[in-house]
């Protein structure tokens, strides 16, 4: 590092000398995300300033969401390398589309205008994508795509061979002194100095540390483990989102949380059912989906049937076996004799190994599936530079709400997202430019709105929903056990399949119970947003489905923030109360 680190004040607290002339970006995460913004700020390109940078990960380098991305990073590449008749403006369409018309179509535009340059970016440091016979990038295609455009590296392990290039890149920027690695630290508060965010709380090896920083960017992925049933890594708490909340920042769209309906379902040594992720790629090669009789009904349900967006699969699944037609079933034994003998081991070699671990020969046997908690497209709300509603605070990937998956995300689109943005955010930081928000944005920080465009905002109270009663001697959740009974609440009343009795139960559930954990405490945290958000609303839209309000209504247009999603003011104080207001942004309120 170019700067001092100095120990003021109480034990743990790393300081600069304010003579320091560069200055500071803490990434917390280690996904695509936060490896991007590592690099990026570190090592920019010519004549571009750069920043110390700390990298904060709460367990180790390699260990996110990102080292298990399956499908691919999706991109039109330039003419000549792309599939004939593609074009970024299809990709615009297509990603448009699967987010259920509610997405930003300016974010949109910037993330499919920047993926091939994010592809060279991704090539210039190590990341091997897969070639044809021909020696040309090879082009798979996954549901919702219109054209073959997705890049795979090392078949169905590319988040693992873009995240391990990504991390040996940022292991030989700390090699070189421009990149400080601390492994095994837990974020646990952002420190704020007259409204900006001026630096970060964590803890690591027993110790509590605060490190200052002009700048904080949280790539601390989704939450996952809010669900029994998912394709995330133990490391999906939800951290980042939890972090920023507390912070005042501004969240948006938390209802719309994503199932991916392919999960290979077995019984672990424990007993309890487990999902392990199988490729939407694999239903792109031809694998098809049949129920208990051996009928293919996911036509049934949308006119695309297996390569209908994720969400429309997912419901699929979860309204045939409500309806008593049982197990659903991933059928890939026709793929060898349409593709050649082999064709799944070479396809797909973690996949074939996954499954033959399980005790399956997916070559001749169906894999028992169904929809698992997959991915989070609400999150902090971010403009088109990464920047959030709190000066200094920056967020990118899954923890962001960029807008670009609007209700539902399609195929391939996280880690191109991820890339894109914490690019634009830290180029955004290095050119020392100031926060452009809507002035409404600025109270937000103390939970309330004040003006946007002229048009005041109702306040909390103006057209307040039911409050989640909070219990004054909460239950404590400890241990792996009270985190199983969160995730089973969360997967009976909040999960592909939702209605408000069902949402009010778990409301009651969520508010009787509190937790010491800071992992667990911030999965509840995210529980009760989550399920507040979902209660508001009243319509089925993307991957939010209510049975009682299955149509999608018209959406609501009364103030220029609509595009960032239904509002919630809450607090996290000890005496907490989350309040739901039907207008669009979420803010967080510190206490």
């Amino acid at each position: 590092m170019t700067s001092t680190p100095l120990r003021l004040g109480a034990p743990g607290r790393t300081m600069r000398s304010r003579t320091t002339p560069t200055r500071r970006l803490v990434v917390v995460g280690s996904g695509v995300a936060g490896l991007v913004a590592a690099i990026r700020a570190a090592a920019p390109s010519a004549g571009a300033p750069s920043a110390d940078v700390v990298l904060l990960t709460k367990a180790g380098l390699e260990d996110s969401n990102s080292m298990l991305a399956q499908g691919g990073f999706a991109a039109v590449l330039p003419e000549g390398q792309r599939a004939p008749g593609d074009t970024v403006a299809s990709h615009v369409a297509d990603t448009l589309a699967a987010g259920a018309g509610h997405g930003d179509r300016a974010a949109v535009e910037a993330m499919c205008a920047r993926a091939a340059e994010a592809v060279d970016g991704l090539m210039a440091h190590g990341v091997v994508f897969d070639r044809g016979a021909d020696g040309r990038l090879a082009l798979g295609l996954e549901a919702a795509h219109a054209f073959p455009r997705i890049l795979h590296a090392g078949g169905d392990a590319s988040g693992a061979g873009i995240t391990r290039a990504l991390a040996d890149a940022v292991r030989l920027l700390a090699a070189q002194g421009r990149v400080e690695i601390v492994e095994g630290a837990m974020a646990t508060e952002l420190v704020l100095d007259a409204g900006r965010v001026a630096g970060v709380e964590y803890v690591a090896a027993g110790a509590r540390h605060v490190l200052d920083a002009d700048a904080v960017l949280l790539a601390t992925g989704g939450a996952g483990q809010l669900f029994a049933q998912t394709t995330n890594p133990a490391v999906a708490t939800g951290d980042g989102v939890a972090l920023a909340f507390r912070a005042g920042a501004l969240l948006a769209d938390l209802e719309f949380y994503q199932f991916h309906p392919t999960a290979l379902q077995t019984v672990g040594p424990d007993g309890r059912l487990r999902s392990q992720l199988v490729s939407e790629a694999v239903r792109g090669e031809g694998a098809v989906i049949r129920d208990a009789r051996g009928r293919r009904f996911v036509a049934d349900y949308h006119p695309l049937g297996e390569l209908a967006p994720r969400d429309a699969v997912s419901r699929a699944l979860a309204l045939h076996r409500r309806a008593g037609h049982g197990q659903a079933f991933l059928d890939a034994t026709g793929l060898e004799d349409a593709h050649g003998r082999g064709f799944l081991a070479r396809r797909f070699p973690g996949l074939d190994a996954m499954t033959r671990a399980a005790g399956f020969d997916w070559r001749r046997e169906l894999l028992p599936i169904g929809p698992a908690a997959h991915y989070w497209m609400g999150g902090i709300v971010t403009d088109l530079d990464g920047a959030t509603s709190i000066p200094g605070l920056y967020a990118a990937g899954e923890a962001a709400r960029t807008g670009v998956h609007g209700a539902n995300r399609l195929a391939s689109n996280s880690l191109l997202e991820g890339a894109v943005f914490a690019a634009r955010a830290v180029e955004h930081f290095l050119a020392g430019e100031a926060l452009a928000w809507p002035a409404a944005a600025a109270d937000a920080r103390t939970g309330l709105l004040g003006e946007a465009g002229g048009a005041r905002l109702p306040l909390p109270g103006d057209d307040q929903l039911q409050e989640p009663e909070f219990s004054a001697s909460p239950e404590l959740l400890s241990g792996d056990a009270g985190r199983a009974r969160l995730a089973a609440a969360m997967e009976a009343d909040a999960g592909v399949l939702r209605d408000a009795d069902g949402l009010a139960r778990l409301a009651r559930t969520l508010g009787a119970w509190s937790s010491d954990d800071p992992e667990t405490a911030n999965l509840l945290t995210l529980g009760r947003l989550l399920t507040a958000a979902a209660s508001a609303r009243e319509e089925s839209l993307g991957a939010h489905f209510r049975l009682d309000f299955p149509q999608r209504r018209l959406a609501r247009r009364a103030d220029p923030l609509t595009a960032v999603g239904d509002q919630l003011f809450g607090e996290t104080a000890a005496s907490a109360r989350i309040g739901v207001v039907r207008q669009p942004a979420l803010a967080g309120r510190t206490a």
